[in-house]
């Protein structure tokens, strides 16, 4: 009774890689976590909505992962350690403030449930980048935290969040990307200063990449 012909993503079958997002009954998560009922009643399985479809349930995720390397989610420091220098150290406090950021697994349920995110893909980075965003500029490690916050307030990439909450509701992993996006949006709000202007233009001219519409390169 299996159809060889369906083409679908999977891999770790554990909730860990994200491979198998997809829509279930109307909602996005991930196949191998979700629990179905055994009954009569039909299963209704669609590729995440509002993307583009390779085949079958497998979803176009470019866009997606542009988004993510945009940003940059790498440490990134000014004063860098020499080669027989300990890892940086950081506090259990500040280690505490990462948590429900890291574990994103960069499925994709959240961005594609988002209806700013169907509506301004190509600008609006969307819940889970937004998340991953903040989760280095939280990061007391990081030493580009001004650049990384001139460089996101903009009025496409973050402010398109409207409090929908779709994001948090479908999250796999019961993260929640909304609170994340609102401490962003406060964080900015603490530190503006009007040099950001000159700050994000400097980011964009040294990496032209990261500014590119729907950014298939």
């Amino acid at each position: 009774e299996v159809d060889a012909t369906l083409t679908f993503r999977r891999s770790c079958r554990e909730g860990i890689c994200g491979s198998c997002a997809m829509n279930i009954n109307g909602k996005n998560g991930l196949a191998c976590l979700l629990y179905i009922e055994p009954n009569a009643a039909a299963i209704e399985v669609q590729p995440l909505p509002h993307s583009y479809v390779v085949k079958d349930l497998v979803p176009d995720l470019t866009n997606f992962y542009n988004q993510y390397k945009s940003i940059e989610p790498w440490l990134k420091r000014k004063d860098v350690k020499g080669k027989d220098d300990k890892e940086y150290f950081q506090s259990k406090d500040d280690r505490a403030k990462l948590d429900g950021m890291y574990e994103c697994i960069l499925c994709a349920c959240c961005m594609t449930s988002c209806p700013s995110y169907w509506w301004n893909p190509e600008y609006y980075l969307g819940p889970a980048v937004l998340l991953q965003a903040y989760r280095w500029i939280a990061d007391s490690r990081d030493q580009f935290t001004e650049e990384r916050l001139a460089w996101v307030n903009d009025t496409m990439k973050l402010y398109r969040c409207h409090g929908i909450m779709n994001c948090t509701a479908c999250c796999p992993k019961g993260l929640d990307p909304a609170k994340a996006i609102v401490h962003l949006k406060e964080e900015v709000a603490a530190t503006y200063t009007d040099g950001w202007k000159n700050i994000m233009t400097e980011q964009i001219a040294n990496n032209k990449g990261r500014e590119s519409g729907m950014m298939y390169m």
